[in-house]
C-alpha cells in the first residue's frame, strides 16, 4: 500500500482511500485497509501524489481519460455545484458547429436547465442545485472541451465495456456533434477502382510509387494534397496517416485549393487525392476498403451509416469532466432531428436515419443464395435471409462490446436518434431488428455465437434507454446474430485485443 490515493466523487457519494490495484476498463479495484473493493472510474476523482504514480507505472491499462480529474496536491477540495470549463475549437468550421448546437439548444430543447448563450456561444447552463459556464478560447488545444475532429480507425483505449456504460453515463469522454467524409479521386489511367486504408496511406508516404505494387496499371503515382497548413490537410492526416503510423512524404504536391486538385486529376497521368466528399467529382470518386477488404464507396447512407471508412466525424472531447449533467445534455441534442436539420442546411451530413435504398438491400440478400459457406455460416445465411427479407436496414449502425471514447459517442448518437424515431407515429407496432455482424479466429459458430451477444446487449441498453417510447408505440426489439456472413464493411474496432462487431438496425 506504498502508492495512497483517495478516490472521490464530485457530489462526495464515493469516497475511498488505498491503493489501486486494478483496472478492467471500467472499474477501479481498490486495495483498502478493509479489504479489495471496486469502484467506477467514470465516476471519480483521484487525489494525491500516488495518482501520477500509478499512471506511471501501472500495467493494467488505466489512463488519466478514464477519471474524471487527476490532483496531485492530495487534498480533496469542497464540492461544489458550480463550474467554469474553456471551449476550444480545431477549426472555424468546428466552431460554428458548436455555436449552432449551442444557440438551437437553448431555444428548442427540453432542459431542466436555463440556458443562454452570447453571440460568440459562450454559455451559462443553471438550475436550482447547480451552474456550468461555458467560455470560448483561442487555443482549442489547452481548453477543457475540444471540438474537434475525431478518427474512428487506429487504436485507442477503451473506455466502456459495453453498451450499458455509453448510453448511460452523465460523463461521457466523448459526444458526436457533426458528420463530414473525405473521397478518395484517382486519374482515370492508374488502373484502380478501390483503394484500402493501409495502401492509401503508404500512396501519401511515398512507399507506393507505382499503381502496378496496388494492382493497378504500370503507371506512377502523383499523389496531390492541400497546403499543410489547412484544416483539411490536418484532418487528412489524422484520420489517414496517423491510424496507419505514417507520414507525408515530403516530395508530395501541394496545391491551393480543392478545384484545382479536381482539375488536375484529370490531367495529370496517376494523380491521386483525397478532398472533401461535398466536393468530390463522382466520376473520379473510388470505393475505400477496410482491413478485411470490403471496399464501400461513399454516399451518405455509407457514410452516416459507418460503413465507409473516411467519415470525418466532429466530436467534443473532454479533457475535464463537467460535475453537472449540463454539458451531456448539450451535446447529445446534436443528435436530435431539430440539430441535425439545422447543421444540412450548413453543409454537415444529416446522420438521422435513413432507410437503404431496397434494390442495395435486395442485392446484398441475394448474393447469400450464390456464396461460398461452410456448414454454420449456411444455417446463418438461411436465418439472415427469412429474417431481413421483408425488412429494410436503417443507417443507424453501432460497434459492439467493448469500445473507445469516440466509439462510445458515435454510438450514444446513433442510438439518440433512433430512440427518436421509434416514438414517430409511423413505427407503431413495427419490430427493430439488431443484426449482429463480426468474424472471430476461433471459427463461424464463434463468430455467430458473438454477434449474437453484441446484438442481445444493444437491445437490453436500448430497452433500458427508450423503454417508455417502446411501450407506449408498441414496438418489439429483437437480436440475431449472423457473424461473418455478408457483412456490409469491415471498419476495426479501436479497442486491442478485444472481439468486433457491428450491430446493423433493420425494420419490419
Amino acid at each position: 500500500m506504498a502508492q495512497q490515493v483517495d478516490l472521490r466523487s464530485p457530489d462526495e457519494f464515493i469516497s475511498v482511500e488505498g491503493e489501486i490495484v486494478g483496472f478492467n476498463g471500467v472499474m477501479l479495484r481498490v486495495q483498502t485497509s478493509v479489504g479489495a473493493i471496486s469502484v467506477p472510474a467514470s465516476e471519480v476523482i483521484c487525489y494525491g501524489a500516488g495518482c501520477i504514480e500509478v499512471l506511471a507505472s501501472n500495467d493494467f491499462g488505466l489512463t488519466a481519460g478514464a477519471m474524471i480529474d487527476v490532483v496531485v496536491d492530495g487534498s480533496a477540495p469542497a464540492s461544489s455545484g458550480d463550474q467554469t470549463l474553456s471551449v476550444g475549437f480545431e477549426s472555424a468550421t468546428a466552431g460554428g458547429l458548436y455555436r449552432t448546437v449551442a444557440g438551437a439548444f437553448a431555444v428548442a430543447s427540453d432542459t431542466s436547465a436555463t440556458v443562454v448563450v452570447s453571440a460568440d456561444g459562450a454559455a451559462v447552463l443553471s438550475n436550482d442545485e447547480a451552474s456550468l459556464k461555458l467560455n470560448i478560447v483561442d487555443d482549442g488545444g489547452d481548453a477543457d472541451i475540444v471540438v474537434e475532429t475525431v478518427s474512428l480507425n487506429g487504436t485507442a483505449a477503451q473506455q466502456y465495456s459495453g453498451p450499458g456504460d455509453w448510453i448511460t453515463t452523465t460523463q461521457p469522454g466523448d459526444q458526436l456533434l457533426g458528420l463530414n467524409a473525405f473521397s478518395v479521386i484517382v486519374a482515370p489511367n492508374a488502373g484502380i477502382s478501390e483503394i484500402s486504408l493501409n495502401d492509401l496511406a503508404r500512396v501519401f508516404a511515398g512507399e507506393v510509387t507505382n499503381w502496378s505494387q496496388i494492382g493497378g496499371a504500370d503507371v506512377s503515382v502523383l499523389p496531390l494534397q492541400l497546403p499543410t497548413n489547412s484544416d483539411l490537410w490536418a484532418q487528412m492526416n489524422k484520420l489517414v496517416m496517423e491510424p496507419a503510423g505514417k507520414t507525408v512524404a515530403g516530395n508530395v504536391l501541394t496545391m491551393s485549393d480543392q478545384a484545382g486538385i479536381s482539375a488536375s486529376i484529370l490531367q495529370f497521368p496517376g494523380s491521386i487525392s483525397i478532398i472533401d466528399f461535398a466536393v468530390a467529382n463522382a466520376d473520379q470518386t473510388i470505393a475505400v476498403a477496410g482491413a478485411c477488404g470490403i471496399a464501400v464507396m461513399p454516399n451518405a447512407f455509407n457514410i452516416i451509416s459507418g460503413d465507409y471508412p473516411l467519415a470525418r466525424p466532429i466530436m467534443a472531447s473532454y479533457n475535464t469532466a463537467p460535475t453537472a449533467p449540463f454539458a451531456a445534455e448539450l451535446f447529445d441534442f446534436a443528435s436530435t432531428d431539430v440539430a441535425q436539420g439545422l447543421l444540412d442546411r450548413e453543409g454537415f451530413l444529416n446522420h438521422s436515419a435513413q432507410q437503404q435504398d431496397p434494390v442495395l438491400k435486395n442485392e446484398r440478400l441475394g448474393g447469400l443464395l450464390n456464396a461460398s459457406l461452410d456448414d454454420a455460416q449456411r444455417a446463418a445465411a438461411a436465418e439472415m435471409f427469412q429474417v431481413l427479407f421483408d425488412a429494410n436496414r436503417l443507417s443507424t449502425t453501432m460497434t459492439g462490446g467493448a469500445a473507445s471514447g469516440p466509439e462510445g459517442a458515435w454510438n450514444r448518437a446513433m442510438m439518440i436518434d433512433l430512440a427518436g424515431l421509434v416514438s414517430g407515429p409511423e413505427y407503431q407496432g413495427r419490430e427493430i431488428v439488431f443484426a449482429g455482424f463480426g468474424a472471430s479466429t476461433s471459427g463461424s459458430d464463434a463468430a455467430i455465437s458473438a454477434s449474437l451477444g453484441a446484438a442481445q446487449s444493444m437491445q437490453a441498453a436500448f430497452e433500458q434507454f427508450a423503454g417508455a417510447a417502446l411501450a407506449s408505440n408498441e414496438v418489439t426489439v429483437s437480436p440475431y446474430g449472423f457473424g461473418n456472413v455478408f457483412p456490409a464493411t469491415c471498419v476495426d474496432g479501436q479497442v486491442a485485443g478485444s472481439g468486433y462487431t457491428r450491430v446493423e438496425v433493420w425494420v419490419r
